[in-house]
C-alpha cells in the first residue's frame, strides 16, 4: 500500500519538477493541469493508496500554484469521478470485479455509476478535456484551483 502511494506521488512530483524547470527556462508562462480524482477529497474504504496519492497530487498543485505564479504559470486540478466509458482502468478484471460487487453486468456499469452523481450523467474523457479547456482556454486568471468533473458528488464538494 505505501509503495503505491510513493510511486504515484513520485511520478507526479518528477513531472512537475521537469515542467517547472522547462517553463522557467522558456519564460513564457503557461498552464499545468493535473488530472486527479474526487478520491483525493473523499475518504472511503479500500482506497488508502489511491486516495492518498490523489490527495498529495491535489496539494502539490496548490503548492506549485503559489511557487510558479511569479513566472505566470497557472497550476490547477481537474477531478473526475466514475469515468468508465473510454477508460482503460475499466477493461477486463477491474470492471468485472466492480460489476460483481454491485450485482450488475459490466454493460450496466456506466449507468450504475451515473446514478451516483447528482446530475445522473455518465462522465466521459471528453468531459475531462472540457474541464482542462476551461482552465487553459477560459480561466486565464485562475490558479491553485480544483474543478470537479463528476456530475456532482456532494461528498466531494470542495469546502
Amino acid at each position: 500500500m505505501g509503495y503505491l502511494t510513493e510511486y504515484f506521488s513520485k511520478r507526479q512530483f518528477d513531472l512537475a519538477k521537469e515542467f517547472s524547470a522547462i517553463t522557467r527556462k522558456q519564460g513564457l508562462g503557461g498552464d499545468y493541469i493535473a488530472i486527479a480524482s474526487k478520491n483525493g477529497l473523499v475518504a472511503g474504504p479500500n482506497n488508502v493508496a489511491y486516495g492518498t496519492a490523489k490527495a498529495a497530487q491535489q496539494h502539490m498543485v496548490r503548492l506549485l500554484a503559489a511557487e510558479l505564479a511569479k513566472d505566470k504559470v497557472r497550476v490547477n486540478t481537474v477531478n473526475p469521478d466514475g469515468v468508465i466509458v473510454g477508460s482503460k482502468i475499466w477493461e477486463g478484471a477491474w470492471a468485472e470485479g466492480r460489476a460483481k460487487a454491485n450485482g450488475i453486468t459490466v454493460e450496466e456499469l456506466p449507468a450504475f455509476y451515473a446514478k451516483r452523481n447528482l446530475l445522473n450523467e455518465i462522465i466521459t474523457p471528453e468531459d475531462i478535456a472540457n474541464g482542462v479547456f476551461s482552465f487553459v482556454g477560459l480561466l486565464d486568471k485562475s490558479t491553485g484551483n480544483i474543478l470537479n468533473v463528476d456530475g456532482g458528488m456532494a461528498n466531494a464538494f470542495v469546502r
